[in-house]
């Protein structure tokens, strides 16, 4: 625990894109899905909010999919 807070402030658009692909890097991301674009429109963003995001991002994917998906299977085919 710390005993100072200390504000580091809200990351600009570079630091929103490496938020990003932290986040994203064991996604397997559409050809449409655009990383810089999205850390140009995600201003006032912090981490947890872009960490949360890709979260969000990635169930809608397994809701719009569900059909397709096996639930027997222990793993989603990354082609679904």
């Amino acid at each position: 625990r710390f005993d100072r807070e200390v504000d580091i402030g809200i990351p600009d658009a570079v630091g929103r894109l490496e938020i990003l692909r932290i986040h994203t890097k064991n996604m397997k991301l559409g050809e449409d899905v655009d990383l810089v674009q999205i850390g140009n429109e995600t201003h006032g963003y912090v981490g947890a909010d872009l960490a949360s995001l890709c979260s969000e991002a990635a169930l809608q994917q397994i809701r719009e999919k569900m059909d397709v998906i096996d639930l027997e299977e222990d793993t989603i085919d990354a082609e679904v």
